[in-house]
């Protein structure tokens, strides 16, 4: 073991003999055995602490290379914190590679029984290697054979990281490749023509010899082929021997650049490496783009359906779908999927301040099991553009549950500036479909119009969008026109609207629409999913089912840019789009986002309402529900995982999204409520964030919660963390 034969070296060293490290040592060419090949650098700066090392295995097709490739990636990966090894080793034809695996092998060894001379933690030596050179770190990351020969075991390194591997799979990639290519003439010469020797040297074939393996960071670049067709297989293969293996797509990365870019700044495949190594080497701490530790938020549970209001009246559900502000006070609908117990009949409630208890303000009628929107709107003028005093409405869309061959209304329920509820339907729809639903509401003054109207999302077809204006003889005092400004194709809903410069944006499942304003008003289709061959590779890498059922959402005005820019997720992704460009920007990969940061391997990831939140001394954040559907084999190797049966985790992640200087970052963060395990209490997802709007409350309230096939009832929550 690594860590005995430093303890062993320590035993005979005296620390009269030590020598002590000067500021900063670069130390080239030292021997860790006979060969003339068998050469390494060191660099380390010293620390208050001991600090993990990256020993660095370059690349070559087994044939060629340097460790100077390493020697312009020293001085940033110092500055980080960490020490800097590289080495060179004997190369094909003198040698196959299971020589070179005995070489990376020797070197690991070495670094630790010098850790105490560069101040390196032995137990976190980071074995990076690139193309051929993550193959062979790869080799000595699974088969307990080659530190085995120098008296360790693979569960002593720090982790491998893999960039870039040509293969994984050699029997694979030799049924995948010709000699027509230049990797399979590469690969015919380096494993040769003997079958049997092909396992022997495959990575994956590997995984179940060792007690324990290291945690692993596989990358692949995007522009690669066969490194994503190996790298998956070969991660899955690691989590069902129980290691940890993160997944990483190099965007804009071929071979070449994935490593020539390693190692500067500003890379994010570096970034996402650097993370990965704080995180198993337990030093990571949560910072935003200033570099400034953020605090955790302390979380205690606000609410818990089951519970009854001072009325005697039960608020239950199985989830929160909503939580908004209204005349000072906040509101919060929920909904009743795969409740057992309850009858299935949505609710709106109510919290007047900071020490009152929730109450229930309303209970939905039978067939409507969902508050699936929730928006307050105002009116200053009437249908006919005249000025009136304000009022304030809170509007509510229901989803009704559809019986099969019967149409379903839409149904929208109004709070006047009463305080009393009633009741619209949108029209209906006897679509194929579970629910029919209203699922976007947003106030808009029409500016040509000069009339202030509200805007209702329903779905799926005939409805769609729908424009209301104030009207005091219609009922609840506002009057829906009887037909759709826009009606979406197929099955696909309206799922938010965004005011952004002026002008009115709509989503729905897979497009992008704006509104021409008028007496007339129609909508312009801007951006489409289906048709964009930018994003095909996203939808490609999805689980069959979510190919299906993925859309867009968490919608909104990115009011961090001048230009008009329109921000979204969708496909696993967050984008953001500016109106007239032909494609949107990727800003973040959200499942290597959950990968780098959290270590799991995700097939799925749904966002949900973005909330911006300003604190005090801190840029302006947006915080976003997500909830997770987990990779099942990265699920079979964790037992004790928080997940349904179904695949979806029960704890409560949400994403935080800042803009610097035009620089977009992406964090993730925890409700946590102390005492609360995710195993016994699931939370499953996060719907929505609302600020507190009580006086001198400081105060910030989430709700969730997501059954997901399983039949639960009362799980429905909201939680109180403190800015």
């Amino acid at each position: 073991m690594i860590r005995l034969l430093v303890l062993a070296i320590a035993a005979i060293t005296t620390a009269a003999h030590a020598q002590p490290l000067p500021a900063e040592i670069i130390e080239r060419d030292k021997p860790y055995g006979g060969h003339p090949r068998q050469l390494m650098d060191v660099a380390a700066r010293p620390l208050d602490q001991l600090k993990p090392a990256i020993l660095i295995v370059h690349g070559g097709s087994w044939q060629s290379g340097d460790k100077r490739t390493a020697v312009s990636k020293t001085k940033f990966f110092l500055q980080e914190g960490f020490a800097v090894a590289a080495l060179n080793y004997r190369l094909h034809p003198e040698v196959t590679p299971r020589e070179q695996a005995e070489d990376v092998a020797g070197a690991a060894v070495w670094l630790a029984k010098n850790a105490d001379r560069y101040g390196i933690d032995p137990r976190q030596i980071y074995v990076a290697g690139h193309a051929s050179g993550a193959h062979i770190a790869a080799l000595v990351g699974t088969d307990p054979y080659y530190l085995a020969k120098h008296g360790a075991k693979p569960s002593d390194l720090g982790g491998v990281i893999a960039i870039d591997a040509e293969a994984y799979d050699i029997p694979a990639e030799l049924g995948a490749t010709t000699l027509e290519t230049s990797i399979g003439r590469t690969l015919r010469n380096v494993f040769t023509d003997n079958a049997a020797f092909w396992p022997v040297v495959s990575p994956a074939y590997q995984t179940a010899k060792a007690d324990a393996l290291p945690p692993f960071f596989i990358v692949h670049s995007a522009g690669t082929q066969n490194d994503f067709r190996q790298a998956k297989p070969f991660a899955a293969q690691l989590r069902r021997n129980g290691a940890v293996a993160v997944v990483y797509e190099a965007i804009g990365r071929d071979r070449e650049s994935v490593y020539r870019y390693f190692g500067s700044e500003g890379d994010a495949m570096t970034e996402a490496a650097i993370t990965f190594i704080r995180r198993e080497a337990n030093i990571i701490i949560s910072q935003d783009e200033k570099k400034a530790d953020i605090p955790d938020v302390p979380w205690l549970f606000a609410f818990e359906a089951g519970e009854e209001d001072l009325n005697g009246r039960n608020m239950t559900g199985t989830e929160i779908t909503r939580i908004v502000t209204h005349e000072g006070r906040l509101f919060a609908g929920n909904a009743h999927k795969n409740d057992t117990e309850n009858s299935r009949r949505g609710q709106v409630l109510r919290l007047d301040s900071r020490e009152d208890h929730w109450e229930l303000d309303y209970q939905m009628p039978r067939g409507f099991s969902r508050a699936s929107s929730l928006e307050p709107v105002s009116f200053e003028t009437d249908f006919e553009g005249m000025p009136i005093e304000r009022l304030d409405y809170l509007l509510v869309g229901g989803a009704f549950d559809k019986k099969r061959g019967q149409a379903a209304p839409a149904g929208l329920f109004i709070r006047t500036p009463s305080g009393n509820w009633t009741k619209q339907e949108i029209g209906s729809s006897d679509a194929q479909v579970e629910m029919v639903s209203v699922d976007a509401i947003h106030g808009w003054r029409d500016p040509k119009l000069k009339r202030d109207t509200v805007l209702i999302g329903a779905g799926p077809a005939p409805l769609g969008i729908t424009r209301g204006l104030y009207d005091p003889a219609a009922i609840g005092g506002i009057r829906f026109d009887p037909v759709p400004e826009f009606t979406p194709r197929g099955q696909e809903k309206v799922r938010g609207f965004a005011v952004c410069n002026g002008r009115m944006y709509a989503a729905t499942d897979r497009q992008i629409l704006q509104r021409q304003d008028g007496a007339r008003a129609t909508w312009e289709v801007l951006l489409d999913l289906e048709d964009l061959v930018a994003t095909r590779p996203y939808l490609e890498n999805l689980d069959i089912y979510w190919q299906k059922a993925y859309h867009i959402s968490s919608f909104r005005c990115d009011r961090s840019r001048s230009k008009t820019t329109l921000a979204f997720t969708s496909l696993n992704r967050a984008f953001r789009y500016s109106p007239g460009d032909e494609r949107p920007i990727l800003e973040r990969d959200l499942a290597n986002l959950l990968r780098t940061d959290l270590g799991r391997e995700p097939h799925y990831i749904q966002a949900h309402e973005a909330t911006t939140i300003k604190r005090r001394g801190r840029d302006l954040e947006e915080w976003i529900g997500i909830e997770v559907y987990y990779d099942p084999d990265y699920l079979i190797a964790r037992p004790t995982f928080p997940y349904w049966r179904t695949g979806f985790g029960k704890d409560a992640w949400y994403l935080v999204r800042t803009v610097v200087g035009g620089q977009t970052s992406y964090r993730l963060e925890e409700v946590f409520v102390p005492g609360n395990d995710p195993n016994q209490r699931p939370l499953a997802k996060i719907a929505d964030f609302e600020r507190s709007p009580f006086e001198k409350d400081n105060a910030i309230y989430v709700g969730g919660f997501s059954p997901w096939f399983e039949e639960v009832s009362d799980t429905a929550w909201i939680a109180r963390g403190e800015l």
